[in-house]
């Protein structure tokens, strides 16, 4: 199975490549993605903004209680 990747750009100006780990929408909410980097997963809400995504981590307690049973789901896998 391919992995499918996202380009993070850093705060510091890099660009680096981060997996893809899942992709979903939280009813009322939003759309949301689960993502490694360097080693480690993260999650965040996205919003498209013409010709990019603009990921948002300033979550609500529901947004993150919801990536929280996301995340883990995926660690029982």
């Amino acid at each position: 199975m391919d992995k499918d990747f996202i380009t993070i750009n850093l705060e510091s100006g890099e660009q680096k490549d981060a997996e893809l780990i899942s992709k979903f929408s939280i009813e009322g909410f939003g759309d949301y993605v689960i993502y490694k980097l360097d080693g480690k997963m993260y999650g965040a809400k996205y919003e498209v903004d013409g010709d990019k995504t603009n990921l948002i981590t300033d979550l609500s307690e529901i947004e993150k209680d919801a990536l929280y049973e996301v995340f883990t789901s995926l660690e029982v896998k």
